[in-house]
């Protein structure tokens, strides 16, 4: 006869979960209308000029440590422009995030409303960064990131999500214009 522990692991290991720690995909889209304080407004695809602008515009990202928020380009080397200062809109533009946010919802198993904010637009230029760590909640009720990578050229950049002793690459570059990537993971 096996203990009560062997039995519930034995349960547990048939139980059908909904979602995974991560969700990602892409989806075709009508590029956003977008304007950034201090710029004005951004093509998509991003073109080089307008991201040197959007840079010129930016302060350098920060992180967080225990109580502290740091600026250390040893752990995080990109730009990030307050949400107040970003509008994004458009004709479809709701409706688009309405199908990420579904998306990623699905993805990650979750029930219930949902919603996304715009926290921060970040801008990574070459050689940009960031080591791993964990997302923290920044708002009430926040339970997980969701990145929206809008249309632009670039190379490298993939996205590492690690939960446990599971880790995935994401390559979030799109080659239409068109298109957008997502992803989605738990803070």
């Amino acid at each position: 006869m096996s203990s009560i522990t062997d039995q519930l692991f034995n349960v547990l290991q048939n139980v059908q979960r909904p979602g995974n720690f991560y969700a990602t995909g892409r989806l075709e889209v009508f590029p956003p209308h977008m304007e950034v304080e201090g710029v004005g407004r951004i093509a998509l695809p991003l073109l080089p000029l307008q991201a040197e602008q959007l840079v010129a515009v930016a302060e350098q990202a920060p992180y967080g440590r225990g109580q502290e928020t740091i600026v250390d380009t040893q752990v995080r080397r990109t730009w990030q422009i307050d949400a107040n200062r970003v509008t994004l809109g458009g004709k479809h533009w709701q409706k688009d995030l309405d199908a990420i946010v579904k998306r990623a919802v699905i993805g990650l198993g979750v029930s219930g409303e949902v919603r996304a904010e715009l926290y921060k637009l970040l801008v990574y230029d070459a050689g940009s960064f960031f080591i791993s760590h964990r997302d923290t909640e920044k708002a009430a009720g926040m339970f997980a990131t969701l990145v929206v990578v809008l249309p632009s050229e670039y190379s490298g950049g993939e996205l590492v999500v690690k939960h446990q002793q599971e880790q995935v690459k994401l390559d979030l570059g799109c080659d239409d214009p068109s298109e957008i990537a997502f992803a989605a993971f738990y803070a």
